[in-house]
């Protein structure tokens, strides 16, 4: 961990040095994610029964400069588990300026669990759009090509890594007041579809939907609270619709 945050420093330090910095930010924080509802497509059972609640640390970082802009983070879970069954996740994104507003779109998730059973890779790339955005409100979409990498094989044995289609998805939200106190709400998305047929055998579905959408509080300069609806379909080994809530408290670097 240490490594890739000196690593992630040096190479905005770099950035920085030939390219105009307009905002930056990083946070670390602990979640508290509690399934809600759901039914697993591998066994029936639903997700409340099945899997447990559970602890996560994460870091974040996010900047923009004048060719665009790149987010990350980096969460280990199920901290209150057994070592043999916590997991780590791990995220970038970017959009690289080709025009005055489109981009080229980038990001990669890697989800790993302890003991090497689990260990899958999703990567997308396609354009863009960073037209839509003031101060106090932004919503960038994405439209790329979606790759994968699995160990895991559908109902027939055959495995589901590949090309698997197309991803559309955006990052939005939006800042406002009640009374004297400032809050955020934020949304990402993620829709896949047309998925490789083994994929979609393994995820229930041509189509899966995953995302979440947060309300956050600034109690003072550096602790942040915040609350998340976390939904998904066809997605997370979930058939049909299923979600979640996670509670949050973090600190502002």
């Amino acid at each position: 961990m240490l490594r890739f945050i000196t690593f992630v420093i040096c190479l905005l330090c770099s950035f920085h040095s030939t390219a105009d910095f307009q905002y930056g930010f990083a946070n670390t924080y602990i979640d508290y994610l509690s399934w809600n509802q759901g039914t697993q497509g591998y066994n029936g059972i639903d997700v409340s029964e099945d899997r447990d609640d559970h602890v996560t640390w994460g870091i974040e970082a996010g900047v923009t400069f004048d060719w665009g802009e790149a987010y990350g983070f980096m969460e280990a879970e199920k901290l209150d588990k057994s070592a043999t069954v916590r997991s780590q996740a791990f995220k970038a994104s970017a959009h690289y300026r080709v025009g005055s507003d489109i981009s080229v779109y980038g990001q990669v998730y890697d989800y790993s669990e302890s003991g090497g059973f689990v260990d899958e890779q999703n990567r997308v790339l396609g354009f863009g759009y960073l037209g839509w955005q003031q101060k106090d409100f932004w919503f960038k979409p994405f439209l790329g090509l979606h790759h994968v990498t699995s160990p895991f094989n559908d109902p027939f044995g055959k495995n589901i890594s590949g090309f698997n289609g197309l991803m559309l998805g955006w990052n939005l939200g939006r800042v406002f007041t009640l009374g004297s106190s400032q809050f955020m709400l934020t949304n990402w998305n993620e829709v896949e579809f047309i998925r490789n047929a083994e994929y979609a055998d393994y995820q229930n579905g041509d189509v899966g939907l995953n995302g979440a959408l947060g309300l956050w509080y600034d109690i003072n300069r550096y602790i942040y609270v915040g609350l998340q609806y976390r939904y998904f379909s066809n997605k997370l080994g979930v058939d049909d619709y299923g979600d979640a809530v996670i509670w949050r408290i973090g600190v502002h670097f």
